[in-house]
């Protein structure tokens, strides 16, 4: 974008912030902007923008756009000298998928194989060569959970091998604790020397996400992300892993059936009991996954409003909504811009014009923080990066609620809380509802494990209260929201085309404004339940329910 072009988008932005900050100031002390959303959600998914891949111009349009909004507004930039935006250095990786190679052999030989028909392989951030040629060893769900006395890798030695899992998770371990240890699959092989890791497909797996459908995306095209730590390398949380692959259904069948193993058999007998012996396949793996490597820089953009009582304003309530999306794909030769206008063009239209309304309120006694972040979409970096840190003293983070993905198609009537039940925070989203005639409801997908997979996350590991908002299930809203996983969640079709209700999103905006002052405003600090799962793992202030 020219200079010209963006002074022209700053200009527009001030007038549209400064009329509704207008209203406000000769109306109700709550007035949403209807007007103001459709304004922001615009200019972040539109065309121009690129689909705010990190690293692209596009990305960066919009984290000036959305700096600009919070300085209009008054808010302080939170980030280096001064400024809104908190850069931070990635390493890019895209897959050279001609020169990638997978050869499994057995005493009888090599099996038949079909790249991204039979498995697929993304991009390392690791190295730009990988070569791993190794044993495969089976080890069930790949999981290790002491507090249920289970631990896959008992009696096994996968040190210099490559372990092979089901991506399933357990039947028997409550939801979001399930989703916890799952996504400690690569951890836990690492930490038991494996060099290598091979996900098997599922039913499970292909009742989110269908392998074909994962491959005819062009996902696997898309750059992949690590953020750089301060000698330079990748920050990875499996530092012994070289190589990995996912196998589809069919994959998995060729698979276990050299290994002398019905895949059929597994899953079925999988489906009944969270124990799956593993063993020594008598299969090994050659293989070679070369990567381009690019460095990029991208930033999360934080702006604060200051709390106004002396002491609680130390303590900060951190709103967050990712800012990033997929950027541009290639699929059956064709380009294709994925704009990303419901996820999460809407969660940070959202985060801006909540602190409008926030801003205009005479006592907030603890500070909030709003952070847009970036790299949400590689693996929550963004979100990890700041987390890990902080822009302030991690003591004085408090709460964190996260946006991501609000279905704003239709007038809700309730709020989903993914992680209501585990903190203090439900009850004050809860009673911010009330003036709103806005329920709480609780995880309509707890199979999914949600809690684990958003940007709220990288908090809930630092020992903070967080929980995710999203738009509930109340009246049209599970048709609304269950279509819109189903024909435009990771597509190119989350665009503006969407029927979107600017009414409606412009409540949810003053919903999460309300939330913020209640929080704000409380006498205690949010507190995670005594003895709650998440608490135990990552600490954190507590209390008895």
């Amino acid at each position: 974008m020219t200079a010209l072009k963006c002074s022209i988008a700053t200009a527009a932005l001030i007038l549209l912030l400064a009329g509704c900050q207008q209203q406000n100031s000769t109306g109700t002390q709550w007035k949403p902007d209807a007007a103001a959303m459709e304004g922001h959600v615009r200019y972040l998914a539109d065309d121009a923008r690129g689909g705010r891949l990190p690293g692209t111009p596009g990305y960066d349009d919009a984290a000036r756009y959305t700096a600009d909004a919070f300085a209009t507004l008054g808010l302080q930039p939170a980030a280096e000298n001064g400024s809104f935006l908190q850069h931070i250095t990635f390493r890019s990786a895209t897959r050279i998928a001609a020169q990638q190679t997978l050869v499994i052999t057995s005493v009888d030989g090599s099996l038949d194989l079909t790249a991204d028909v039979d498995y697929s392989i993304g991009a390392g951030v690791r190295a730009e060569n990988t070569q791993v040629a190794a044993p495969l060893v089976f080890a069930g769900y790949g999981l290790v959970m002491p507090e249920l006395g289970h631990d896959d890798y008992a009696g096994l030695d996968v040190t210099g091998k490559v372990v092979v899992v089901l991506s399933a998770s357990p039947p028997g371990v409550q939801s979001e604790e399930r989703a916890f240890y799952a996504s400690r699959r690569p951890v836990e092989a690492s930490r038991h020397g494996a060099v290598g890791l091979i996900s098997l497909a599922t039913p499970e797996s292909e009742s989110r996400i269908p392998f074909a459908r994962f491959v005819a995306s062009g996902q696997l095209d898309m750059p992949r992300m690590a953020w750089l730590t301060a000698d330079g390398e990748a920050f990875t949380r499996a530092p012994n892993l070289r190589a990995g692959a996912f196998f589809s259904p069919s994959g998995a069948r060729k698979l276990m059936a050299a290994a002398g193993r019905d895949y059929d058999a597994i899953i079925e007998a999988a489906r009944d009991t969270y124990v799956v012996e593993g063993f020594d396949m008598g299969l090994r793996l050659q293989t070679t996954q070369p990567s381009r490597f690019e460095s990029i820089t991208s930033a999360n953009v934080a702006a604060l409003l200051p709390g106004t009582d002396p002491e609680l304003a130390q303590q900060v309530i951190v709103m967050t909504a990712h800012l990033d999306h997929l950027g541009v794909s290639q699929v059956g030769g064709e380009t294709h811009t994925n704009n990303g206008a419901m996820d999460n063009a809407s969660g940070v239209a959202t985060l801006i014009e909540a602190a409008r309304m926030l801003a205009a309120q005479p006592q907030r006694r603890r500070s909030v923080l709003f952070l847009a972040v970036t790299a949400e979409e590689q693996g929550l970096l963004g979100s990890e990066y700041f987390a890990r840190n902080p822009l302030m003293p991690a003591k004085q983070l408090v709460a964190c609620v996260n946006l991501d993905m609000p279905v704003l198609t239709y007038d809700f009537r309730d709020v989903i809380v993914f992680g209501g039940n585990r903190s203090s925070l439900r009850e004050a989203i809860a009673s911010a509802g009330e003036a709103l005639d806005v329920a709480t409801s609780p995880d309509p997908f707890p199979e999914q494990g949600i809690f684990t997979r958003s940007d709220h996350f990288r908090f809930v590991e630092q020992g903070v209260p967080s929980v995710m908002l999203a738009t509930g299930f109340g009246g049209e809203g599970e048709a609304a929201y269950k279509a819109f996983l189903a024909n435009h969640y990771h597509a190119p079709s989350d665009n503006l085309s969407l029927p979107f209700d600017w009414q409606a999103a412009a409540r949810f905006a003053e919903l999460n404004a309300r939330i913020a002052l209640q929080l704000a405003n409380a006498d205690q600090r949010p507190l995670w339940n005594r003895g709650d799962f998440f608490a135990r793992q990552f600490g954190g202030p507590q209390f008895e329910r």
